[in-house]
Formats: structure tokens, sequence, C-alpha cells
């Protein structure tokens, strides 16, 4: 079980358009172990760098913006996102349910991207 210190760094997504090219890249240039199907429609490959921090990389949507955002670990995504908005920043992507954990993408008042993520209940 992961231990589940809150307000922190937990996973690290990497959008792509080829995933293979991207493996081909990664895994040479830091020697990380990436795993998936690249044949699977919803294409979502694992990063092991080899630390406690995850990652995942995602061959991501023509006419979607790439790039790389980071998760933050919240006790509780719903009062998060109340608390960005009150402090100027946007919801970008509302919460959704995965595997009965919790996630959302806000923007800062500078426009930077980030991900909320929030355990399932235990």
């Amino acid at each position: 079980m992961y231990l589940k210190l809150t307000n922190r760094f937990n996973w690290v997504e990497i959008r792509v358009r080829d995933l293979e090219k991207a493996k081909r890249f990664y895994e040479s240039l830091f020697s990380w172990k990436i795993t998936g199907d690249e044949n699977k429609d919803y294409a979502y490959w694992l990063i092991d760098t080899g630390e406690k921090l995850g990652g995942g990389m995602w061959r991501f949507p023509e006419g979607k913006p790439l790039g790389v955002l980071i998760y933050i670990l919240v006790d509780d995504v719903e009062k998060a996102l109340e608390k960005i908005v009150k402090l100027g920043g946007k919801v970008v992507v509302p919460k959704s349910k995965e595997n009965g954990n919790t996630m959302a993408t806000f923007a800062d008042p500078d426009g930077n991207l980030f991900g909320l993520y929030e355990y399932a209940k235990e």
C-alpha cells in the first residue's frame, strides 16, 4: 500500500502522439521501463523510473494539447477545487472517478495546468 501523504506530487503524465517513438526516446535517455499495449484504443502506458513517484504516458488525440501534467494528491478533490476557484484558479476538467479514485484538472491564476488526485476512501 502507498503512503498517502497529501499535498505532494503524486503522478506525472506525459502526453504524446506516438507512443512507440516516445517509449524508445525515454527508455534510451533515462533507462526507464515503459510498459503498455500500442494496439489498445485507450493507450496508456506505465512508466517505471525506479523511484516511488509513478507516471504514465498517454497517446493523446489529435487536436488536444500535448505536454506534461503533474498530479497532486489531496484528501478531497471537491474541497480543493472550491479553494482553487476562491483563490483565482479555474477548473479545467471537472472531477471524475476511475477505479474508485477521484481526479480533476485545474489551472492556476497564470494558466499552469495541474491534476488533482484523491485515493478511494477505504
